[in-house]
C-alpha cells in the first residue's frame, strides 16, 4: 500500500527537527536554519517532551520566524517523532536534522539545486565531525574518488553502483534530503521504533528503493560528537540485535540477502567489535562472541571486505573469555595502535606526547 499525499505543498524544503533536552546546542542549530540562502522552507520543530529550556527557546525562535512551527508532545523518541512529523510535511523536498548540530548557510541551496537539476530521489553530501575546538572531515560517502571526474549537477547513480555505502557507511538521515513524493511512494520508509539506531533500516530501505540517487560533494553537515549519545549507551547495545534482525529479514523477504550477504556480514562483525568497547552487558558480550565465532568459521577468513582492525578485534573478542579480558585486549590493541600511527606520523603536533613520553625515559 503507497501513502497518500494529503497535505498542500506549501514550500520547497521541510525541515524535521526532534528536539529533546538540547538547550545547550539549538539556537546554534536554528540559527544554522533559519540563516540558510535558501529561505522557502518550514521548520518543524517536535519538542519530545524536554525537561530543560528547550521548548522555551523553540517557542522564542517561532515568534520571529513565521517558518518555524512548533509541536509539542509528550515523550515518544525520536523515530516515533520522525514518523510523525513525516505525516505534517508540506514541502516537496524533506530534510531530517539533529538539534544538537549545524548546517552550512549554504547547504539548502546547493542540495536543492543537486536535487532538481538530476530530479534525483534523494541527495547526499559529506560532513564535518566537531570534537571541542578540533574539526575534521570524516570519511563517509567519498563518492567523489569513486566517480572522479563527473559533473554532479548531472550525474545520478543506484545502489549497484555504490554497495559498499548501503549497509557499512554512515547511516544518518542528516546526510541526505530527500523527494518528499519518493518518501510517500512506500509504506516501508519509516523508522522502526526501536531506541536507538532507528535510522540505520531506514537509509538501507530508501538506498535500495531508489531509482536515481545524487550526491553534492562538499563538506555541509557538522555533527558535534556527544558521548553522551544513545549509539554510545551501554544500556543501548544489546539493541543491535534487534536492528540486525530487522535489517537481514528486509533483505531476506525482499530477496536482497544473497546479493548483500558479504557486506551484511561485513556489517555484523563492524559494528559488533565497535559497540563492545561501550557495553558493559554480558549478555552483549556472550551473543555477539557467538555471531563472531560463527562468522570467523563461516566468512570472516574468506572474504576481503571487513577492514583489519576489524577481523583483529573479533579475533580478540573471540579468543578471551569474559567481558572485561576482552574490553582490556581491546583497549591495549587501540593503545598499540594509536602509538603506532604517532611513529609513523610526520606531524609535529601530533608526535608530541610520543617526544614527551620517550624523553621522559631518558
Amino acid at each position: 500500500m503507497v501513502r497518500n499525499i494529503i497535505n498542500i505543498v506549501m514550500v520547497e524544503i521541510s525541515v524535521i527537527l526532534p528536539v529533546y533536552n538540547s538547550e545547550k546546542y539549538l539556537k546554534e542549530c536554528l540559527d544554522s536554519l533559519v540563516n540558510q540562502t535558501f529561505d522557502d522552507i518550514e521548520v518543524l520543530c517536535i519538542n519530545d517532551g524536554s525537561d530543560d529550556g528547550s521548548l522555551e527557546i523553540l517557542k522564542e525562535y517561532q515568534k520571529s520566524d513565521s517558518r518555524i512551527v512548533v509541536v509539542d508532545q509528550v515523550n515518544m523518541g525520536v523515530a516515533k517523532t520522525r514518523n510523525k512529523a513525516l505525516g505534517m510535511v508540506s514541502g516537496n523536498y524533506v530534510y531530517f536534522m539533529d538539534s544538537d548540530d549545524v548546517l552550512d548557510s549554504n547547504a539548502f541551496k546547493k542540495l536543492y539545486n543537486n536535487l532538481k537539476s538530476n530530479d534525483s530521489d534523494f541527495c547526499i553530501m559529506k560532513v564535518m565531525f566537531v570534537n571541542g575546538e578540533e574539526t575534521y572531515k570524516f570519511p563517509a560517502f567519498d563518492l567523489d574518488k569513486e566517480f572522479s571526474g563527473v559533473n554532479f549537477n548531472k550525474f545520478t547513480f543506484t545502489y549497484k553502483d555504490v554497495k559498499s555505502h548501503v549497509l557499512n557507511d554512515l547511516f544518518a538521515p542528516w546526510l541526505k534530503m530527500y523527494k518528499r513524493e519518493f518518501l510517500m511512494s512506500s509504506d516501508d520508509f519509516t523508522f522502526p521504533d526501536i531506541k536507538s539506531y532507528s535510522d540505520a533500516p531506514f537509509h538501507v530501505k530508501t538506498f535500495l528503493k531508489a531509482k536515481k540517487i545524487s550526491f553534492v560533494p562538499e563538506y555541509l553537515y557538522y555533527y558535534k560528537e556527544n558521548d553522551d549519545s544513545l549509539v554510545h549507551s551501554s544500556s543501548n547495545t544489546v539493541n543491535f540485535f534487534t536492528l540486525s534482525d530487522i535489517i537481514e529479514d528486509y533483505l531476506v523477504e525482499n530477496n536482497y540477502f544473497d546479493e548483500f550477504k558479504e557486506e551484511f556480514y561485513t556489517f555484523q562483525t563492524s559494528k559488533l567489535v565497535y559497540y563492545m568497547g561501550f557495553t558493559d552487558s554480558v549478555q552483549y558480550y556472550t551473543k555477539a562472541k557467538g555471531i563472531l565465532t560463527d562468522l570467523s568459521k563461516n566468512f570472516l577468513k574468506e572474504s576481503s571486505l571487513p577492514d583489519k582492525k576489524d577481523l583483529d578485534k573479533a579475533d580478540i573478542i573471540i579468543d578471551s573469555d569474559n567481558l572485561k579480558e576482552a574490553k582490556l585486549a581491546l583497549e591495549l590493541y587501540d593503545c598499540k595502535r594509536r602509538v603506532k600511527s604517532m611513529e609513523e606520523s610526520k606531524n609535529w603536533k601530533v608526535t608530541k606526547p610520543l617526544r614527551r613520553f620517550t624523553s621522559s625515559l631518558k
